[in-house]
């Protein structure tokens, strides 16, 4: 069994603005985890529900792709990588694609977990997309109650 996710979006909004969403803290906590902390090489994502955070280092293409690999966090994640690949949309007339992947998680993973996983991600996808259209931040993590 393959151990990878992809999902794919089009969204209404130019690479660079969708890029400029994805690699920036603002971006991230408008549609991911309203607790994080990204800069040019390094991202730090926090959960109320988790013990621990993510930690990534992060490569970027502007305008084309925004890679983040763990370093350290959840079980099983750790090298695992999860990138967006922006493209002209496949879908729609305008916009742009945006083409995800999960991938290297680490084995004994449960195929249950990786469909949790996946199910995630999708929804937080359809945030993404939300955002870009909307510009209303949706986090699909939100802030921890006080």
């Amino acid at each position: 069994m393959s151990r990878a996710i992809t999902l794919a979006v089009d969204v209404d909004a130019d690479p660079t603005r969708v890029s400029d969403i994805l690699s920036s803290t603002d971006g991230q906590r408008a549609f991911w985890t309203a607790d994080c902390d990204v800069s040019a090489d390094r991202a730090r994502f926090g959960f109320a529900q988790a013990p621990v955070d993510l930690l990534a280092e992060v490569s970027t293409e502007p305008g084309k792709l925004v890679r983040m690999r763990v370093t350290s966090g959840f079980p099983f994640w750790e090298g695992s990588t999860w990138e967006w690949e922006l493209g002209p949309a496949t879908r729609a007339e305008t916009g742009t694609s945006v083409l995800f992947r999960h991938y290297g998680f680490g084995d004994g993973y449960a195929e249950i977990d990786l469909g949790h996983t996946a199910q995630t991600w999708a929804l937080i996808m359809e945030r993404l997309a939300r955002y870009v259209a909307t510009g209303t931040p949706e986090p699909f993590f939100p802030a921890a109650s006080a």
